[in-house]
């Protein structure tokens, strides 16, 4: 997620200070999403340079005097873009797991069974989690997080029926070998001809 274009998304609704924006961010995304003060203040700042906000000095009698931001024209129109530009999420191909799981077929400490039943454990730790989630979240007022975990478990349980389909195929994974590589080209490479011109 993008620290930039919320802050944009939350400063288009009303000005606020730093301390105010994080807090309404939790409030609002209220997601498994930590954004420290400081990364706040550092976007803020990158913001301002780019004349995508400004603020005006709030002086207040018992604390010192504070920066309320507020979006500008260019931040509303780079906003609009954000919230119009599409969202490709990624299907894993080619990642961590996968690499781990064919690296497993063609020789290591473990075999593929241990690494699909490690993950296949892991998935159904994290179905649980998000399952209890779920089950506290309040449609009333949670109903964007619900979503959101709803989201979550459709993939961890997509997740899981291919951990179950590798398993099914796992006598003909293990039958796998990786072609071998390129012949490695033998001798000195050729030079190319120099071009030489009769003075």
């Amino acid at each position: 997620m993008t620290v930039k274009h919320t802050l944009l998304a939350l400063l288009y609704q009303h000005p606020m200070h730093g301390y105010e924006l994080g807090k309404q961010l939790n409030a609002v995304v209220h997601a498994e999403w930590d954004v420290k003060p400081g990364q706040i203040a550092s976007t803020l700042a990158r913001l301002k340079d780019a004349d995508l906000v400004d603020f005006e000095v709030e002086a207040t009698d018992d604390a010192p005097d504070r920066k309320v931001y507020f979006i500008t024209e260019a931040g509303r129109q780079e906003l609009e873009h954000w919230y119009l530009s599409p969202e490709v999420r990624e299907y894993r191909l080619g990642d961590a797991f996968y690499v781990k799981l064919v690296l497993s077929l063609v020789g290591a400490p473990v075999s593929a069974d241990q690494v699909l039943m490690a993950q296949r454990r892991e998935l159904y730790q994290q179905l649980h989690q998000v399952t209890t989630l779920l089950r506290q979240a309040d449609p009333a007022t949670q109903l964007p997080w619900i979503l959101l975990l709803e989201s979550a478990t459709m993939h961890l349980e997509a997740d899981l029926r291919w951990i179950e389909m590798c398993e099914s195929r796992l006598p003909d994974l293990k039958q796998y070998s990786p072609p071998p590589p390129p012949p490695r080209v033998r001798g000195r490479p050729r030079r190319q001809a120099l071009e030489t011109t009769d003075s």
